[in-house]
């Protein structure tokens, strides 16, 4: 283990700043690696990252972010940077995780500009005939101790046609107090928009900080990048720079045959912060036109509508009328004087709010990395 621990001093300072004076194994530095370990790397197709265990990346122009570690994909699979291990070489493959750090960024891509609302419509108004009739033992409908009511109430829905809701006999039967007609006011019908099938995917991007160290690569404008994986990052991790902005080019592609890679390919443009407060207005209707209900109901003595008691208009406060003394009630019906229920429109279903994202990354990477 000497030689293990001898490297990750070594890697621990270079990643501070303190460089080796010569860089890489045998490179007779202060910090160089331990003479034990196996630094020389060759790649599948024969190449050397030199005295690198990582790999070999561009080193961006004075000033320019450095390249970083880069996850896409769905939120639900997003790893963390804990989630990155380097492998020591020249050991039986002995994994060390190094120090936890948090992800230097993580942003997501705006969710899809499109943002339909409901279509909104109404019910027609409709009015509607008394549905509370009550017999009172006193006369006019009046209050008393002495008092009984009998519900004498026609079925739900009812079209006017003969009911006989039950029987009321004379000793029951002072008065009748006939409900109001109603207008059944227009009801919001809300049609759901339809989701967009071709919507892109919301994904997130998640960055974190690799080990940088000059003088380890080949090849010069190099640097290595050691906070990797033995000899591959894990799925789904890319080689990447972060632009900012949302309107900032990858660099060009590099020339046919050049030994110099570029971050040309542009994984898209993540948000830190992405505030969604767009929603619609709810659905309502509104009167156009005042509708007007009135309605003349006849009670019968009998249970068939034959022997008339009463017949009266019942305006949309309801009435009271007084049979003659000694009747009875077996049946009612109805018929229309005024059926004008109005007219309404529909209001609502306008989009509202907006869709911002703020503190906008560029992400470009390596290309040819998956």
């Amino acid at each position: 283990m000497r030689g293990v621990q001898g490297l990750l001093s070594g890697l621990l300072l270079l990643g501070a700043g303190g460089l080796a004076a010569a860089g890489g194994c045998g490179g007779g530095g202060e910090h160089g690696c331990a003479e034990d370990l196996v630094c020389e790397i060759v790649n599948d197709d024969g190449t050397s990252n030199g005295h690198c265990w990582g790999r070999c990346v561009p080193e961006p122009p004075e000033g320019l972010p450095a390249p970083e570690l880069v996850w896409t994909g769905a939120e639900l699979l997003a790893p963390s940077c804990d989630d990155l291990v380097w492998v020591v070489p020249g050991t039986a493959g002995e994994v060390v995780q190094l120090a936890s750090e948090p992800a230097a960024f993580r942003g997501r891509t705006l969710p899809s500009d499109a943002h339909a609302c409901p279509a909104c419509a109404c019910t027609s108004p409709s009015c509607a005939l008394p549905s509370d009739v009550t017999a009172s033992s006193l006369y006019m409908c009046g209050e008393g101790s002495e008092e009984t009511r009998t519900p004498f109430a026609p079925p739900a829905g009812w079209d006017g046609a003969c009911v006989s809701p039950g029987w009321v006999g004379s000793e029951q039967l002072g008065s009748l107090a006939i409900g109001p007609t109603r207008k059944q006011p227009c009801a919001p019908v809300v049609e759901e928009a339809p989701v967009p099938r071709d919507a892109p995917a919301v994904e997130v991007a998640v960055a974190c900080r690799g080990r940088l160290v000059h003088d380890l690569c080949a090849q010069p404008r190099q640097l290595c990048m050691l906070y990797q994986q033995q000899d591959h990052l894990p799925d789904g991790w890319r080689h990447c720079r972060r632009l900012p902005g949302d309107d900032v080019p990858c660099e060009a592609p590099a020339a046919p045959g050049s030994p110099w890679p570029t971050y040309s390919e542009k994984l898209g443009v993540f948000y830190a912060e992405v505030n969604d407060t767009r929603d619609c207005t709810p659905c309502t209707c509104k009167a156009v036109e005042e509708g007007r209900c009135e309605a003349f109901v006849s009670a019968y003595e009998d249970r068939a509508c034959s022997d008339t008691l009463v017949g009266i208009s019942v305006p949309e406060v309801g009435i009271c009328v007084d049979p003659a003394p000694g009747s009875t009630l077996g049946s009612l019906s109805a018929t229309w004087l005024v059926n004008e229920p109005g007219r309404c429109t529909p209001e609502g279903g306008v989009n509202v709010g907006e869709l911002k994202g703020e503190k906008a990354e560029t992400i470009c990477c390596l290309l040819g990395e998956r």
